[in-house]
């Protein structure tokens, strides 16, 4: 056992007698504990030491003298060691506080990024309000969709009746026009006169028609029916192959209809898939923001949990296997060079700040001084920012410097306080302790928003992938469509002139026969009457009066003075 102890000598008439009184007992390397009481041990080496010197004793378990050595320089040691000591605590202590500070410091921009992350929750539930809002308004829209394709079928059913009855009064009215205007050709109204005088003539003659005449004059009436019946059934034929066309033309408008209503909804469909696509977008482009914040707080926790080394790589393990001496070495080196950066940095920062007030002085002359002085402070000026914008853009790099070295010293410093044991590292464990879980929720809610932030992407994609094919495929069939109902107003307008053409043949027979059948008339009466009963205003002087009538009417046969 080892102990300090001071050299107490006592005279006497039987001589000097010389004890060791027991100071203090060594516990631990660095440890030592006072002794209780005042406890001698008698020593015989007088001669060695004077009285109060300090000397180290060694003490064996029976309480007796060992080993006795002069303390002066393990005092001193002691000393030294408890010097340095006190200086590496006062250097821990302005460590530790600007630990503090730094602490304080990052808690503060982790409260302002939590108001961050709140502001950009709230935006997001005001995102996710709205898009319920549009699938809402989506659901509405559809259901008006369905209303409005209802309402156009009934629209549509109702412009086709309309449009067929239009078509029949279109026809109507040709029939009309062209039963107004029809006539016979040239030719059969000069032979229908050569009838009438003929007819004429021998009725005013007083006379009668011989059986030879009048069965003449029925053989040219026959050929007359013989041509108004060719005509009725080549009118007939005309008329059967205009129903068919209107019903075939009928039935390409109802398959265009058909076709138009698809190609709308489609396009209904289309316009919905866009607003889809921009509403995710927007979810996707708010959902990259808010992970890429969520990525800033867990750097700035991380940075706080294992010290902001920025771009320097650390070997935590290496540092841990490491000798406390080496460390210690470590540290004050880095220390050092910390110190010699931090010294330029600090001068170049003044330097800098000399150059704003260069520049905040000329701007202030520019302001006072006169047209031709401001030219020249204009070109100082100018030049006193150039150099202060390169000596700021070589600050940024040595401020970047100094902080990466700042916290690659912090981490070495706390390496070693923890190699030491010391206070420090139970609170830095404390720290780590509280930031773990907040680490891994926020480790969690990276990796769950990364997943929807892929899904939004395929979604996207698959919806873009949609649009495009659906543009490629309407397109297309838009402009068929478009060159369809074309083709088929022409074959309406065609189908209109046949209707005319029809309604003029038609017409042509109409009036034919009822030229013809007056003259027919006239005919049969004078075939039954006979030569003898030839006077007028009998029964054929009627008919011919009549058929006179029909031939004014018509402007094709002038007024002729009827025969007495």
């Amino acid at each position: 056992m080892l102990y300090l102890a001071e050299i107490n000598k006592k005279s006497g008439f039987m001589g000097a007698k010389t004890e060791l009184r027991l100071l203090a007992r060594k516990q631990s390397e660095h440890n030592w504990s006072p002794v209780p009481g005042e406890e001698l041990l008698p020593f015989d080496a007088s001669n060695d030491y004077n009285h109060g010197v300090l000397v180290l004793v060694e003490v064996d378990t029976n309480r007796n003298v060992k080993n006795v050595q002069d303390a002066t320089r393990q005092l001193v040691g002691i000393l030294k060691n408890f010097s340095r000591m006190r200086e590496k605590f006062k250097t821990q202590e302005e460590e530790i506080e600007g630990w503090k500070q730094s602490l304080i410091y990052q808690s503060q921009e982790l409260t302002r990024r939590e108001v961050d992350m709140e502001a950009r929750a709230e935006e997001l539930q005001q995102l996710e309000l709205e898009s319920q809002k549009i699938e809402q308004q989506r659901s509405e829209f559809e259901d008006s969709r369905d209303q409005i394709l209802q309402l156009k079928e009934q629209l549509e059913g109702d412009r086709q009746q309309l449009e067929e009855a239009w078509g029949r009064l279109q026809t109507a009215q040709q029939q009309l026009d062209t039963a107004q205007s029809a006539s016979l050709s040239d030719e059969q109204v000069h032979q229908v006169e050569g009838l009438l005088q003929r007819l004429e003539t021998e009725l005013g003659n007083g006379g009668g028609a011989d059986a030879g005449m009048l069965e003449q004059q029925q053989t040219h009436f026959n050929q007359y029916w013989q041509s108004l019946e060719e005509d009725r059934s080549q009118a007939q034929q005309l008329e059967d192959a205009l129903n068919q066309k209107t019903r075939d033309l009928d039935q390409i408008w109802q398959d265009w209809r058909q076709t138009q209503g698809t190609l709308e909804e489609a396009q209904l469909e289309l316009k919905l898939q866009e607003k889809i696509l921009t509403v995710k977008s927007e979810s996707l482009s708010f959902l990259i923001t808010q992970l890429q914040a969520q990525a800033d707080i867990a750097q700035a926790l991380n940075q706080v949990r294992d010290g902001f080394t920025g771009n320097a790589t650390v070997n935590l393990q290496a540092l841990r296997s490491m000798s406390v001496e080496d460390l210690e070495e470590t540290v004050s080196r880095l220390q050092k060079e910390l110190d010699k950066l931090s010294s330029f940095v600090n001068d170049q920062e003044e330097e800098l700040e000399l150059q704003q007030q260069t520049i905040n002085e000329l701007e202030s002359q520019v302001e006072q001084a006169s047209e031709y002085e401001r030219l020249s402070l204009t070109g100082d000026l100018e030049q006193e920012q150039q150099q202060y914008k390169l000596l700021n853009e070589t600050l940024e790099g040595q401020r970047k410097t100094l902080q990466e070295r700042e916290g690659v010293l912090h981490l070495h410093q706390d390496i070693l306080r923890q190699r030491q044991k010391g206070k420090d590292s139970r609170t830095r464990q404390s720290i780590e302790v509280k930031l773990e879980p907040i680490l891994q929720q926020l480790e969690a809610e990276q990796e769950e928003g990364d997943q929807q932030v892929q899904v939004l992407k395929n979604e996207i994609a698959r919806i873009q992938v949609s649009i495009q094919n659906a543009e490629g495929t309407l397109q297309p069939q838009i402009a068929a469509q478009q060159n369809k109902r074309s083709q088929i107003e022409a074959q309406e307008q065609e189908l209109n002139e046949q209707r005319a053409t029809v309604a003029q043949r038609w017409g042509r027979v109409k009036t034919l026969e009822d030229v013809l059948q007056p003259m027919q008339n006239a005919l049969d009466a004078m075939r039954g009457q006979g030569s003898e009963n030839g006077s007028s205003g009998g029964p054929p002087h009627e008919a011919v009066a009549e058929l006179k009538q029909v031939l004014m009417a018509l402007g094709k046969v002038p007024d002729l003075t009827p025969v007495a």
